[in-house]
């Protein structure tokens, strides 16, 4: 059966797994550039807003009360379209829009790593691309967020859950896919188990074609 080579890995994880780590190990690995937290500077340029607005809104659903909010929301006709800042007419689905149109321009020219922002579901079926998905046990996950934010285990326990499920929702909302999906996704790793490093390594590997073994079935599945 014949087969792509792969050119562009989409990196779909759990809140602490080390998704962002391990993009950047694999992109080091290949010499692959990686769109990871850059998306909110480009997308903060094209829709001209500062980059503190793009990064409250990204990758999170709409919440109830701004989405009745959108719906009440109506210009006076006598002022200017003008008069309401750019930030208070913007909300989720329309920067969601923006990462859309900036991951879509990037992976013209690949190869190219994504994490995130359900490019999983933006890619499948895309030939050469290959699905990567991070998990980790709570324990696992509670430690690095702790030490990135600062907090208490119990706090980066709660934080962890809570960006799950807007990650979650978000690829419900804006691609209709459950992102637990194991059909999403070529390959899962346990990063409480494998090593970033070691995972970065394993992918490096495939990708290159330096396991057989597991080649085999690339191309068809991604």
């Amino acid at each position: 059966m014949p087969t792509h080579p792969i050119d562009l890995i989409t990196v779909s994880r759990e809140f602490g797994s080390g998704g962002s780590e391990f993009a950047e190990a694999l992109g080091a690995r290949l010499g692959w550039p990686v769109l990871d937290r850059t998306i909110v500077y480009h997308v903060a340029e094209q829709l001209a807003l500062d980059a503190s607005v793009v990064e409250r809104l990204d990758e999170h659903p709409p919440t109830r009360l701004s989405r009745i909010a959108a719906a009440m929301f109506v210009l006076p006709p006598e002022l200017p379209s003008t008069y309401v800042a750019p930030h208070e007419r913007l909300g989720p689905d329309e920067i969601a829009d923006a990462v859309r149109r900036v991951i879509g321009e990037a992976a013209r020219t690949p190869p190219l790593i994504i994490v995130g922002h359900g490019s999983q579901c933006l890619f499948h079926g895309r030939p050469g691309s290959f699905h990567v998905r991070l998990v980790a046990p709570i324990e696992a996950r509670m430690q690095r967020v702790a030490s990135r934010l600062a907090c208490h285990a119990t706090r980066a326990a709660v934080e962890a859950r809570r960006m799950d499920d807007e990650r979650g929702r978000y690829v419900q909302r804006h691609h209709r896919r459950d992102w637990t999906d194991p059909l999403l996704y070529d390959l899962q790793l346990n990063t409480g188990r494998v090593g970033i490093d070691e995972a970065a390594t394993l992918v490096a590997q495939l990708v290159r074609g330096d396991v057989p073994a597991m080649t085999a079935g690339v191309g068809a599945s991604s």
